[in-house]
């Protein structure tokens, strides 16, 4: 405890105002205040030029002022003589603050030494990354201590990223060679651009066989450190678990509302994926829509983010700019009872989420995964309360500058409301609306405004007759 224990006490946070009781808070005191928070007596030889001015108050109102930290010098202010039943009730709670403050230190031993550990663990996972992505400079300087290790192989099966088949994964400790084999076909898991290159390792960038591969390195690694086996031990089963408790959520809750396109691949009728662009060491890789599917070529599909919606929203816009009033047609607007469900369904999935993760908390897909459903949920919020449309931005399309613009862009939402299915090959795009000719939006839409213009017409012959005829009378 302090040189002045009685401050100390009736200033401290880990004490409530109802456990000092009304007899201590009335106690008046009289500080100066520092800049920092520091309480002086008032004739205390470290209070600083900028120091408040000499103030009697109360312990109750020093308090409600903020915390504040006793000096240790003068012991932080001047106070008014104790009663015996007061200085009985504070020596009765220098035992429990002093409990507290040692259960307080300790906990911040217990986050420190959790602190060590986890940065121990990403240490090593991040070593172990290097030997499975294959970088050959770090790889030579994992080999140096190499001799160390288990001679014994590890290996681990897996569904192939390419088939049906369970191939396996497998870490020679010795050599530092991660392996993987199919027993369907020597080249899944293995993508050749060129016939005079080496093939390039696609396996890895598939969960979790990327956290499996790590799962057998690592260890080795470690030897008798378990820092890593405490902190990554399970992600492997974490991230399985997280993905199959949201799959099957999906599976027993099929959403009605959709919150993106449906943009998929012209080859193989496939979803395409977004990737987000990434900069690095090794420089700037743009967003990119990709297929997972290997197709007949023995290739994956990818096209550029930027260029595919750019093409959309060219399309969209030239379909619109006769008729730009239908972009905000009352009928894109998505049913209330689908909103409100589409919110309780994400909030379920974020919860699902955080009580599955675990130790996969830091895998990159599934931080993804947790930002983009509190995306969401944040966009469904905002559908809730000013409309799909106005949350879409399709009003300031439908207002008028839309008709002479060359070129519009379109948010994702605005792309989803207006679209029906987006189709994306090398050669071409194309872009399916419930406004395109034919469809049911289409002839309603049409409809209405022919009538309008005949109403508009009708109006316009009546005041033209009306003119006429005022005319023939003079």
């Amino acid at each position: 405890m302090a040189q002045s224990p009685p401050m100390e006490v009736l200033c401290s946070p880990l004490l409530t105002l109802d456990e000092l009781g009304a007899g201590l808070a009335s106690l008046t005191v009289t500080v100066r205040m520092g800049s920092t928070g520091v309480t002086h007596a008032p004739h205390c030889r470290q209070v600083g030029k900028k120091a408040a001015a000499e103030q009697t108050l109360t312990v109750g109102e020093l308090r409600a002022a903020g915390q504040i930290r006793p000096c240790r010098t003068c012991g932080g202010a001047v106070i008014q003589k104790l009663s015996d039943s007061q200085a009985k009730q504070l020596n009765a709670l220098i035992p429990i603050l002093e409990t507290r403050v040692e259960a307080m230190r300790q906990a911040e031993r217990e986050q420190r030494a959790q602190r060590e550990r986890v940065h121990r663990a990403d240490t090593i996972d991040k070593r172990a990354g290097h030997i499975v992505d294959g970088g050959s400079w770090k790889i030579a300087a994992e080999r140096k201590y190499s001799d160390r290790y288990p001679a014994n192989p590890r290996a681990a099966v897996v569904p192939c990223s390419d088939c049906d088949a369970e191939a396996t994964i497998g870490f020679q400790p010795r050599s530092l060679e991660v392996t993987y084999a199919c027993p369907a076909a020597s080249t899944h898991g293995f993508l050749r651009l060129d016939d005079d290159e080496e093939p390039l390792a696609t396996w890895p960038h598939r969960q979790p066989n990327r956290l499996v591969a790590l799962s057998l390195v690592a260890p080795v690694l470690a030897g008798q450190d378990t820092s890593w086996a405490l902190t990554y031990g399970t992600r492997v089963d974490d991230y399985q678990g997280t993905i199959s408790a949201l799959e099957t959520f999906d599976q027993e809750h099929p959403t009605q509302l959709r919150l993106t396109p449906d943009i998929r691949c012209g080859d193989c009728g496939g979803p395409l994926n977004t990737w987000p662009g990434t900069t690095s060491e090794e420089g700037q890789h743009k967003a990119r829509y990709s297929c997972d599917n290997r197709h007949e070529d023995s290739r994956y599909r990818s096209h550029e983010k930027s260029r595919v919606d750019e093409e959309i929203d060219w399309i969209l816009h030239r379909r619109l700019h006769d008729h730009p009033s239908w972009a905000t047609a009352p009928e894109l607007e998505p049913d209330e009872q689908q909103v409100a469900t589409r919110a309780d369904d994400l909030a379920r999935k974020i919860s699902i989420f955080d009580s599955r993760v675990g130790a996969a908390k830091a895998v990159a897909e599934l931080v993804e995964t947790r930002a983009r459903l509190a995306q969401e949920l944040s966009q469904v919020t905002r559908i809730r309360e000013q409309g799909a449309l106005a949350t879409a931005e399709l009003p300031r399309y439908a207002s008028g500058p839309a008709s002479y613009a060359p070129r519009w862009e379109f948010t994702s939402l605005a792309r989803t409301l207006l679209t029906t299915r987006i189709d994306v090959t090398k050669q071409a795009i194309t872009v399916i609306t419930p406004l395109d000719d034919g469809t049911p939006l289409h002839r309603l839409l049409r409809t209405r405004e022919i009538q309008d213009e005949l109403t508009e017409l009708r109006h316009r012959q009546r005041t033209l007759e009306q003119e006429l005829a005022a005319l023939d009378r003079n």
